[in-house]
């Protein structure tokens, strides 16, 4: 700023000068080198002031690359203390980007598209524990961003709860859970048959009702009546199922005597 007032100056007295120089004719000749020395003083003065400031300038660049320097070691330092170094920082960093894009955009989400994406919630949410388990979580410039992922994925978890039941998928090992298992716990449905109405509020998330994977958040639809619809899913899967139970309980084919 000081740089610019400066320049601002003398740009101010070359202009003075100008106009001095249009009115010459109208001053005597002492007058006239009057002016001139008082001009040539303020000149003088100004590329003083310039000259100083440039010095200054210099001499700030010089420490503010000095600390440019001892702040890059101290990074070095620090990375190395949690096992890492600057490339794996590097990289750690743009995964931290992808994930704080994809929470912008799940955040711009009407409730009903959120609602539709759920999976893909689930999978920043298991995104986020990942990158917490890498040591590098521990230096702050990382720390705070994962803390703020953090917020945004439950502030998003708690719109997804405010508009329907979620229910978030177990191990079968743990929990035992497929649809079946899920539909009859009592804060559920308490009722197995019901488990296709689960399968039809979640086809963005289920190909197969038979396969379902830990972690999946899904939508738990209100009531224990099944729709027409549903009820017509049921019975299509019901009918293949019997069918590949015929086909393996089917006795071998007579061999042919021609």
């Amino acid at each position: 700023m000081k740089l610019h007032s400066a320049l601002m100056m003398i740009v101010a007295v070359v202009l003075t000068l100008s106009v001095g120089l249009a009115t010459a004719q109208e001053l005597t000749k002492e007058q006239w080198q009057q002016e001139m020395d008082k001009y040539t003083q303020m000149r003088n003065d100004l590329q003083g002031k310039l000259k100083t400031l440039q010095s200054d300038i210099g001499t700030l660049t010089t420490q503010s690359n000095k600390l440019d320097g001892e702040c890059e070691t101290c990074l070095d330092e620090l990375y190395a203390l949690v096992g890492s170094d600057r490339e794996k920082a590097s990289a750690y960093r743009s995964e931290i980007e992808d994930a704080e894009a994809k929470a912008a955009d799940l955040m711009r989400l009407s409730d009903a598209d959120l609602m539709a994406r759920s999976s893909e919630l689930t999978e920043l949410e298991a995104k986020s524990k990942e990158l917490w388990g890498n040591k590098l979580s521990l230096i702050p410039e990382f720390w705070d961003r994962l803390t703020a992922l953090d917020t945004k994925v439950k502030s998003l978890k708690e719109t997804l709860g405010k508009q329907v039941k979620v229910y978030t998928v177990g191990t079968w090992s743990r929990d035992r859970d497929c649809l079946w298992n899920i539909s009859k716990k009592p804060d559920i449905y308490d009722n197995a048959w019901l488990w296709p109405r689960i399968w039809q509020g979640n086809r963005d998330q289920i190909k197969d009702p038979d396969v379902i994977h830990p972690g999946q958040m899904l939508k738990i639809p209100e009531g224990k009546e099944m729709s027409g619809d549903e009820k017509a899913a049921a019975r299509k899967y019901y009918s293949r199922v019997a069918a590949r139970a015929a086909s393996v309980l089917a006795p071998p084919a007579e061999p042919s005597t021609k």
